[in-house]
């Protein structure tokens, strides 16, 4: 048999089926600010109220890696944003929402974005996206729409750490969330369970702003309502960079246990593993992992919570771990393919190639784990592993949401 060659079954992928879709429940507003040297140097930028973005801001871009800021003080966020108020421009944020936007701007004809208090800005996006809306029948008639800050920058305006792979990304700031944002009202549970009979994938997000056992609990038990009254939904989770240990814990310990999949990148799938284990010293929190101990340490995630999914994206490759009793490994591997195609489209860029870096992290798979039982495709006794090089486009002037896009697109396109 010819083996298919990367650029071939890039030119060969097929697109997704649409099939209906819930996403919830983190939806907010970004706002798009793009770093420049004279905004680093102007004086607004450095007003001794914004030290803490600052420092913040400059350790990401050291790093180039992606970070948030959860500001618990509403009002040093309320400062910050009125700040940056004339600053940049307003996009549709939140995995949430951006998930539903591009999902339903992908084909899928039946979106529903559950959110409990979306803002009049935020109405008008989604219903302009032929997105449906579920919001709660409590809280305020008329809330305003909630805003992120989002700081786009390129590499290389600040000192670059030796190693790092320079790559555009991005810093948010952002609010501390009700826990009630992304937790269905007791007395709503039996008409929202009703409502999303129909769905088949699930999509949610904003378990970062949980912070209790009981929160967490009652989140879990919403999912498995959500699972017992229709027995076809399958439910993906998102994770976020989050450091506080409370949180890491309470979604490991409660929230993975009842979901079916999980998407992350490799600086999330660290602060995971260095939960679960921290005597490991590959574990340890900042540490840069290989290819092979990226995929060993997912591996490890899922013997240890029993997910049946987790997809782990990163730059130049995806990496897919699916359970052995529930893989099509063909369809996973057109699923990750289609989704590198629709990232490098929105990132906005010219041009692209599939990644060099993802060549050589494939090889070093292939060697542990090869050979493949088809390209990208290799299997252990218990679990599957899908890996793909991805299109890198050039000069991109977008990052903010591209793993929403990513996970949500390779979910939906995923059989399983």
């Amino acid at each position: 048999m010819i083996e298919m060659t990367w650029q071939k079954l890039y030119d060969n992928v097929k697109p997704i089926t649409p099939v209906p879709v819930l996403v919830g429940f983190n939806v907010n507003l970004d706002r798009i600010i793009f770093v420049t040297p004279e905004l680093l140097t102007s004086g607004i930028f450095n007003l001794p109220v914004l030290s803490d973005l600052r420092s913040r801001l400059f350790s990401s871009m050291h790093t180039c890696t992606a970070e948030e800021w959860i500001v618990s003080d509403q009002l040093l966020y309320q400062q910050i944003t009125r700040i940056f108020a004339d600053s940049g421009h307003l996009f549709m944020g939140g995995q949430a929402g951006i998930a539903a936007v591009h999902l339903a701007s992908s084909g899928c004809a039946d979106v529903l974005c559950v959110s409990f208090s979306p803002g009049p800005e935020t109405r008008k996006i989604l219903d302009n996206a032929g997105v449906h809306l579920m919001d709660s029948n409590t809280g305020s008639n008329s809330p305003e729409d909630t805003i992120h800050l989002v700081f786009e920058y390129p590499p290389g305006l600040v000192p670059v750490a030796e190693g790092v792979i320079l790559r555009n990304n991005r810093f948010i700031v952002s609010p501390a969330h009700s826990p009630e944002s992304i937790l269905v009202p007791c007395d709503e549970m039996n008409a929202f369970s009703a409502r999303i009979r129909r769905y088949t994938r699930a999509f949610l997000s904003g378990y970062q702003y949980l912070r209790t056992e009981a929160e967490f609990a009652r989140a879990a038990d919403q999912i498995l309502l959500m699972k017992q009254d229709n027995n076809r939904i399958r439910v993906h989770v998102e994770c976020v960079s989050a450091t506080d240990t409370r949180v890491i814990r309470g979604f490991i310990h409660s929230i993975l246990p009842v979901a079916d999949s999980i998407g992350l990148n490799e600086n999330e799938l660290v602060l995971l593993l260095h939960c679960l284990d921290p005597q490991k010293p590959e574990y340890r929190v900042k540490e840069t992992l290989s290819a092979i101990q990226q995929v060993m340490g997912a591996l490890d995630l899922c013997n240890k919570t029993g997910l049946k999914r987790l997809h782990l994206h990163t730059f130049g490759y995806y990496v897919l771990v699916i359970r052995n009793d529930c893989a099509q490994p063909e369809a996973s591997r057109n699923a990750l393919i289609f989704a590198s195609r629709a990232v490098a489209r929105a990132a906005r860029g010219s041009g692209g190639e599939i990644s060099p870096a993802g060549i050589l992290a494939y090889g070093e798979i292939e060697k542990i784990f090869g050979p493949s039982l088809s390209k990208g495709i290799f299997r252990t006794n218990t679990h599957t592993i899908v890996m793909i090089p991805t299109i890198i486009a050039q000069n991109i002037t977008k990052t903010s949401g591209l793993g929403d896009i990513l996970s949500s697109s390779a979910f939906v396109a995923d059989l399983f």
